[in-house]
């Protein structure tokens, strides 16, 4: 998304999204401010000392599931690329599968760092550092991605078209947001993903309500209607719009579905959450209320792309956005009839909500793993005191927070798909092979683990610096460039094996001593009881 993309999708009328958008800051800071009166330890900051009950971490855990991307891309491919967009949708509701294998066994580590998790397995140093670097390089990127879209909102809301207006908003919206963080802790980023469920599901139903309305609730002239108006009517509900009908593309799509069904669940800021649960019990729980919510999210999220179709067509829609992107607020200014109505002003509310839990949970993920993994277990080893680690822990929450401000700024006016594509890749190709590794497979060592993790990262970098979604293209982070030799945007169908592969080798090819068979059994002791191997947290 481009910073004037959704500058350009509403007009003037500013007073209703203006107060509503204070309305949401105001709320989310008084609820981040009473939250953060209790919090006093590492536990209660991190894990809300894992008091919430099933119902609100359901709720919170479904607001982390749903991204800027997923409120805005999703509607945008359907629109754009009919099946291909429905495919990549359904991808994302399968992606809670892997939320349920994992949600039990992931709270009964009794953990809530990545590095901590798989130092329930495999001990040492080198393991919690190696979780920090691999929380950041994939919480940054999405931060950047998440803090751009930010400001373009703030931006339209406030009316300003300026140049460099959407770069200010950028900046002060990070700000607030960072420090709603800092503040609130769990329990306020909490309160904050609720509220973010609550208005996005408003949202979504005032818009679906009002386009089947359009179409006089028969789904089958809606249907007729978006082919009709995509310009393809022929092959809108074939596959090949996406990223073309080339065996390259096929491919790009492939890689893409497993991009989202194996790295979706592993987010850092989710893993945090489903370890905030108060036992695996709870978690497996919360998790299957979420996959109801979130199938529900993106039913509505394919109906609505489909109506955006219909009602613009799919020429209009890439004229403002050649992604899409801003699919969702030009069909709310359509269909509120003229000027920026009830519709637009919620759909702008959902777009900042959603940026600000999501923005939120990732902070409070980098900053857990700085402060818990990198300052208390290799800096200072265990002995700087719980006051300490709290304070680094904010610390540590407005450092990685204003840094990714600037870079968000400093980006702005640049194509940041290649970032998202990074970070999603990172997750299903580096995250999920240690996890189930550490998990399920007893024949890991401490080698298997870093090379899965160092070694599958390395290979991230390389194939997506030198891909298409960096160089080559006119969405390319360097567009007037061409230095890519690998083919795919999306780099899992590759980067994906390879994990798996590396964890495996380095496993056979080292030595398995009689303490990382002990250590498994530990392991899979406290995942069976509940408890807590050796040397929690």
């Amino acid at each position: 998304m481009t910073s004037g993309a959704i500058l350009a999708a509403g007009d003037s009328g500013l007073f209703a999204p203006l107060m509503a958008f204070l309305l949401v800051v105001i709320v989310s800071f008084l609820l981040c401010l009473v939250a953060g009166m209790d919090n006093d330890t590492v536990a209660d900051f991190f894990t809300a000392n894992r008091s919430l009950s099933v119902t609100k971490n359901a709720l919170a855990l479904s607001g982390d599931f749903i991204f800027t991307t997923a409120l805005l891309s999703a509607v945008g491919a359907v629109s754009l690329a009919g099946y291909d967009g429905m495919f990549v949708a359904i991808s994302a509701i399968a992606s809670l599968g892997v939320l349920l294998l994992l949600a039990e066994p992931l709270r009964n580590t009794g953990r809530f760092t990545l590095g901590a998790i798989l130092e329930s397995r495999v001990t040492g140093t080198a393991t919690r550092v190696a979780g920090t670097v691999i929380t950041l390089a994939v919480c940054m990127p999405v931060m950047v991605v998440q803090l751009t879209v930010a400001g373009d909102v703030t931006a339209y809301v406030l009316g300003l078209n300026r140049p460099g207006a959407a770069e200010v908003c950028t900046a002060l919206i990070g700000a607030l947001i960072v420090s709603f963080a800092a503040f609130g802790g769990m329990r306020g980023s909490s309160m904050i993903e609720i509220v973010k469920v609550i208005v996005v599901f408003g949202t979504v139903v005032a818009v679906s309500w009002a386009a089947l309305s359009r179409f006089h609730w028969d789904l089958g002239i809606l249907l007729e209607t978006a082919a009709g108006h995509s310009g393809r009517a022929q092959s809108f509900y074939a596959p090949g719009l996406l990223y073309g009908d080339t065996m390259t593309g096929r491919l790009d799509l492939v890689s893409l579905c497993v991009t989202i069904v194996l790295g979706s669940a592993v987010f850092p800021h989710i893993l945090l959450r489903v370890s905030a649960s108060r036992n695996g019990t709870s978690a497996r729980r919360a998790s299957t209320a979420a996959v109801v919510m979130i199938t529900l999210f993106y039913g509505a999220m394919v109906l609505t792309g489909l109506s955006a179709t219909a009602t613009l067509g799919a020429a209009v829609i890439a004229s403002h956005d050649p992604q899409g992107n801003t699919a969702l607020f030009l069909l709310a200014n359509a269909l509120a009839g003229s000027g920026t109505g009830l519709l637009f002003t919620m759909v702008a509310c959902a777009a900042f909500v959603t940026v600000l839990g999501t923005v939120a949970g990732l902070t409070m993920a980098a900053s857990a793993s700085l402060a818990h993994d990198l300052y208390a277990r290799v800096c200072s080893r265990g002995g700087g005191g719980e006051r300490s680690e709290l304070n680094v822990a904010r610390a540590a929450v407005m450092t990685f927070g204003l840094v990714s401000v600037y870079l968000a700024v400093v980006l702005h006016h640049w194509s940041i798909v290649a970032l998202s594509l990074f970070a999603a890749a990172l997750t299903a190709s580096v995250i999920l092979p240690a996890l189930v590794y550490s998990l399920f497979w007893k024949g890991l060592t401490r080698t298997g683990l870093l090379w899965t993790l160092y070694g599958s990262l390395a290979c991230c970098v390389v194939l997506e610096a030198f891909g298409p979604a960096v160089s080559g293209g006119p969405l390319a982070l360097f567009p007037h460039r061409d230095f890519h030799w690998f083919p795919l945007q999306n780099i899992a169908l590759v980067t994906v094996p390879v994990g798996f592969f590396l964890g495996w080798a380095g496993s056979l090819l080292s030595r398995r001593s009689d303490a990382d068979h002990d250590r498994y059994v530990e392991t899979q002791t406290a995942l069976l009881i509940g408890g807590k191997p050796p040397g929690s947290p």
